[in-house]
């Protein structure tokens, strides 16, 4: 099989949920005999290589050498990838040359990942290749209550493709109620291949959120590190930390500022207690499985697929849902009085940490040994 990616974020480094899964998902593929590539952006504005050549000095941290056959344009094999990283931000360039690597590669399918300028499935569907697209936002949905701009020929256009799968029930369910729309729920590859060491540890390691943004839930965080000044905390920015997020952040005295990483364990090593305090429905919540895996207790927020990721393991916890507004992410007041209750049980006792840590160990390993990407594999079969 000859299946082509097309995707609106960075290939390398993959510090999102969304394109670290798409990245995995296609090396899963490759490692199963089938011809994968990849076309992607190759620079963003945060977290990540905003320059051709801080892009050039990750991929030789990497052992990557790539080729640049076009000025604009990065070539590259990554475990059995081929990558084609635009540095073009111009629209038709972007457009002329997906079409012209589908018309070259001849895909048996042509994959498209959640589309935020829904320019990508516009592209697929014109190549007339199978198309299958992979949703893992709802913010990026052209239609329900939870999207920020509606978009009636998206919408048609996701009810023409010839797969539609979804990460959640949670969103499983939103496309049949709001889009029409019958998806294929798979548990994407995206944890590894294990075995995961045991990292949670009681008596040290920071509380971590990673991504601080409103739509994260970084109002909770701020409010429990400033009630908490002699816990540590740790905040890992990626794509949803500007200027003054940052600013916030470092004026917080108790609040250490991580460099984020595609390797989780590097930053899950330094963690005691991860933070899901999402504002915003989340489509799933892949990092809660992958703290839970390495034995260490997530607090989560009742909305979107979390409760899902949460796997019925404590604790899973309310928050008052966010709007946007203008393009802005608004949070109204919280109440964290049921956020501050888990984080001083979990922190002030061994034995309610030790019996948290273990259960979410066995729940996310039971979790892990379900994922089998010959699902996937045998839907596009």
């Amino acid at each position: 099989m000859r299946v082509l990616l097309l995707q609106d974020q960075i290939y390398l480094p993959s510090l999102g949920g969304g394109n670290k899964s798409t990245r995995l998902l296609l090396e899963s593929l490759a490692e199963r005999g089938h011809f994968c590539a990849a076309v992607s952006p190759a620079l963003t504005t945060r977290a990540g290589p905003t320059t051709r050549a801080e892009l050039l000095t990750e991929l030789e941290a990497r052992g990557i050498t790539p080729e640049e056959p076009e000025r604009d344009l990065f070539v590259y094999e990554h475990r059995g990838v081929g990558v084609d990283a635009s540095i073009s931000t111009d629209e038709p360039t972007r457009r002329a040359h997906a079409e012209r690597r589908i018309a070259q590669l001849d895909p048996d399918w042509v994959l498209v990942t959640d589309d935020k300028n829904r320019n990508l499935l516009r592209w697929a569907a014109a190549s007339g290749r199978r198309t299958a697209m992979i949703v893992q936002t709802t913010i990026h949905l052209p239609f329900g209550p939870r999207a920020t701009q509606s978009d009636p020929e998206q919408a048609r256009l996701m009810t023409e493709a010839d797969r539609v799968i979804v990460i959640s029930r949670y969103l499983q369910h939103y496309l049949r109620e709001h889009g029409g729309i019958e998806a294929e729920r798979i548990s994407l590859p995206v944890y590894g291949s294990g075995p995961f060491p045991d990292l949670g540890r009681h008596d040290r390691g920071s509380v971590t959120l990673i991504n601080p943004c409103v739509e994260k839930g970084l109002p909770i965080f701020l409010e429990l590190a400033a009630t908490h000044p002699d816990v540590e905390f740790a905040a890992v920015p990626t794509w949803g930390a500007d200027a003054e997020v940052l600013d916030t952040l470092a004026a917080a005295p108790n609040v250490e500022i991580l460099e984020p990483s595609d390797d989780i364990e590097a930053i899950l090593t330094r963690t005691r207690v991860l933070l899901a305090p999402s504002l915003w429905p989340e489509a799933f919540g892949y990092v809660v499985v992958e703290a839970m895996l390495r034995g260490i207790p997530v607090l989560a927020s009742d909305i979107g697929g979390l409760p899902e990721a949460k796997l019925g393991v404590p604790y899973l916890l309310p928050v008052a849902a966010a709007s946007h507004e203008g393009g802005h992410c608004v949070s109204p007041p919280q109440d964290i009085g049921a956020w501050t209750a888990a984080l001083e049980e979990l922190l002030g006792s061994r034995r309610a940490y030790e019996r948290c840590a273990a259960a979410s160990r066995s729940a996310a390993e039971r979790f892990h040994a379900g994922i089998d990407v010959g699902t996937l594999e045998q839907l596009l079969s």
